[in-house]
């Protein structure tokens, strides 16, 4: 087909904006199937003096400006539209066939839009953010939904960078609805880029965990502390956690799967830290095992602990009894170990 000569699919998987600086006067285009109801993948390629880059996301179809479902339906018919944003226009042309096209297209910057701009305050970008902001789909909406919701009034170039970080209109308003206005721009930039959505929010409150700054959602989503690991640890009967104890929990490998293994062996202590220590001592299941095999049995997480730390293992037990020891007790292990058995 066509479309395949023009763009290879290696280098379409990219779903931000290069760093260049050179503003393309045209490039290339490709159109597949969207993987949501309503959309279409869109993806771009273009560059300057041998150096390309690649842009990609799902587009709504509304924004195909002049471009029919029968078009895209076709078997190789020619097709002409615009992508028309409020920063600028991309006007495409090329070719459809079952589904899928391709083709060239020309970028034409909106000066409405710097005017816009600076009725409201704010300086012009220069060409390269004025572009980003148009393949981002950012607005004059956007701007004003920020002072709506008393944000610092960006920069241009603060604008450009909310656009290439996913910080869109829709993103602002599903945060806000959930009582984040963070006045600072750059702390709305930070949560977008760790992963901090309306979903993980939401999920986090189902959870018990609501009303939680920005720093802290930040620090949840980058230890991998969700929903599904608070409700490992509520089954297991730790409840209530504070968010210190489930970030250190997550860091430390005290998971579902450890405890139910530590729980299984008799230990299941009343408060978690004793199990982030006993996992940081390198006291887990099978060590346990193997001084129970050894004859140890009972004993403390604290002894647990205090025989891994001096090297006591079932091997060292099997070679003082060989010695004539008989069953030492683990202090008389440990001592052993300490000086040296021979």
């Amino acid at each position: 087909m066509r479309f395949a000569v023009l763009l290879l699919a290696s280098s379409l998987a990219a779903p931000i904006l290069s760093a260049q600086h050179a503003v393309p006067a045209d490039g290339q285009w490709l159109i597949e199937p969207g993987g949501h109801s309503g959309t279409l993948q869109l993806s771009v390629r273009y560059g300057e003096r041998g150096h390309s880059s690649n842009w990609g996301r799902d587009v709504p179809l509304r924004e195909f400006v002049g471009l029919s479902a029968a078009e895209m339906g076709g078997s190789g018919g020619t097709v002409h539209f615009k992508i028309v944003r409020s920063a600028g226009t991309l006007d495409c042309e090329g070719w459809f066939e079952r589904g899928k096209g391709s083709g060239h297209f020309t970028y034409q910057p909106n000066p409405d839009f710097v005017t816009e701009l600076a009725k409201r305050g704010i300086n012009a970008p220069t060409d390269w953010e004025q572009f980003e902001m148009t393949m981002a789909g950012v607005g004059l909406d956007l701007v004003d939904e920020l002072a709506r919701q008393k944000y610092d009034r960006p920069t241009a170039g603060l604008l450009a960078r909310m656009a290439t970080h996913g910080v869109d209109l829709e993103y602002v308003r599903d945060i806000g609805a959930r009582g984040y206005h963070l006045g600072d721009l750059e702390s709305l930039v930070r949560m977008r880029d760790h992963g901090v959505d309306p979903d993980f929010i939401e999920s986090l409150g189902r959870a018990g965990y609501k009303n939680l700054s920005a720093e802290a959602l930040v620090g949840l989503r980058d230890h991998g502390v969700n929903p599904e690991f608070i409700a490992s640890l509520d089954s297991a009967g730790y409840k209530n956690l504070g968010i210190e104890a489930l970030v250190r929990l997550r860091d430390h490998g005290v998971n579902e799967d450890y405890i139910a293994d530590m729980k299984e062996m008799g230990y299941a202590p009343a408060n978690p830290e004793e199990l982030v220590e006993s996992r940081d001592h390198g006291v887990d299941p099978s060590y346990i095992a193997s001084l129970k095999a050894a004859g140890y049995e009972g004993l403390s997480l604290q002894e647990l602990r205090r025989a891994r730390d001096h090297g006591v293992t079932r091997g060292f037990i099997e070679r003082v009894k060989g010695r004539g020891y008989g069953q030492p007790s683990l202090d008389e292990v440990i001592r052993l170990r300490d000086r040296g058995l021979d």
